[in-house]
């Protein structure tokens, strides 16, 4: 199983990304450093920033708001960060929250997985890659209901670029496995990954006639030490998440009761269902290898709560001691 990092905050200057950048390019046991959705800097200018700054390491979103972006914009970003990483990009896209959908589109999706699919195949007609059996293009549907796709953009040079969808639920992860180079779920257990999410993937890609493309998790983790608090930190890493009916629908089915309007209950049951790691390093290398064991091709490490609380050197010391705890698991 691959490791990653995210970068654990939204940067209000590109500068604020460099050290996890450099942590990415020093690493032998990381491969890809990943953004989430942004309202403040647009990622691939962040990546772009951060590859003319000398730091050009392979990269990825983790998701992307499709309502926020036509296909066309959507496939113009994503070769720029392969262009200017000089990688192979991993580029999520999901249909956020109803809210979402519908202050930026007038009324939320009726079908959000069919607009997903739609997008995805929108986009990478606009790449206009050259086609591979696993691309997922899938078989072609009635038309466009959400999304018109317009012409290829003119051709670049680039590596290729991976288009991602992010998965909570079955029909997302059954969509995955039809359409996109890879899945990416969001505090998902690794038990609930391994008996939804996996399963569920692997099914759209078999009705797809394709291989079961990458499952890649992005997981919450902090190093316990000393006047830290596991509920804090689980909080300030994913509690505008857990307040989204999506996610916690999501966490229902993987057991886990996350409260409305009680954020408090809400992360200390994050942390008892283990969608948020934390522990000693050892104790995080195992959960990790849950993750594994579960089908997991890549995690994400999302440090984001140490990050709000601490700041970066701390950060990258929890980072540190995790991988030499998952090195020292793996001999």
């Amino acid at each position: 199983m691959k490791l990653s990092l995210l970068i654990p905050t939204v940067p209000a200057t590109p500068d604020q990304a460099v050290p996890f950048a450099r942590q990415v390019a020093q690493s032998s046991q990381l491969t890809r450093l990943w953004q989430g959705q942004s309202y403040g800097l647009e990622p691939a200018a962040t990546f772009a920033y951060l590859a003319g700054a000398g730091h050009p390491v392979p990269a990825g979103t983790c998701v992307l708001v499709t309502p926020l972006r036509h296909p066309a914009q959507a496939a113009l970003e994503a070769r720029t960060v392969a262009a200017v990483t000089g990688a192979p990009a991993v580029i999520g896209y999901g249909p956020g929250s109803r809210a979402v959908q519908a202050a930026r589109l007038g009324a939320a999706y009726d079908k959000p997985v069919d607009a997903c699919r739609e997008f995805l195949r929108a986009t990478r007609s606009c790449l206009a890659q050259p086609w591979d059996p696993r691309a997922g293009n899938g078989a072609p549907g009635a038309g466009p209901r959400y999304v018109h796709a317009g012409e290829a953009l003119p051709p670049v040079p680039h590596p290729r670029v991976h288009l991602a969808l992010g998965v909570l639920r079955p029909r997302m992860a059954r969509a995955a496995g039809e359409v996109a180079d890879a899945a990416i779920t969001w505090l998902a257990p690794a038990d609930y990954v391994r008996r939804s999410v996996v399963p569920e993937v692997a099914r759209g890609a078999q009705a797809a006639g394709r291989p079961r493309p990458p499952v890649i998790a992005a997981v919450p983790v902090a190093v316990a030490r000393r006047g830290r608090s596991p509920v804090d930190l689980a909080h300030l890493s994913s509690g505008g998440h857990l307040a989204l009916p999506h996610y916690a629908d999501m966490l229902a089915r993987a057991g886990v009761d996350v409260p409305a309007g009680d954020p408090a209950s809400a992360a200390r049951a994050l942390v008892a269902g283990g969608g948020f790691l934390y522990g000693s390093a050892p104790d995080i290398a195992a959960g990790l290898a849950a993750y594994a064991a579960a089908g997991v091709d890549e995690v994400i490490l999302n440090l984001t709560g140490v990050h709000s609380w601490y700041g970066t050197d701390e950060t990258l010391l929890d980072l540190n001691d995790i991988l030499a705890a998952t090195a020292s698991a793996h001999g």
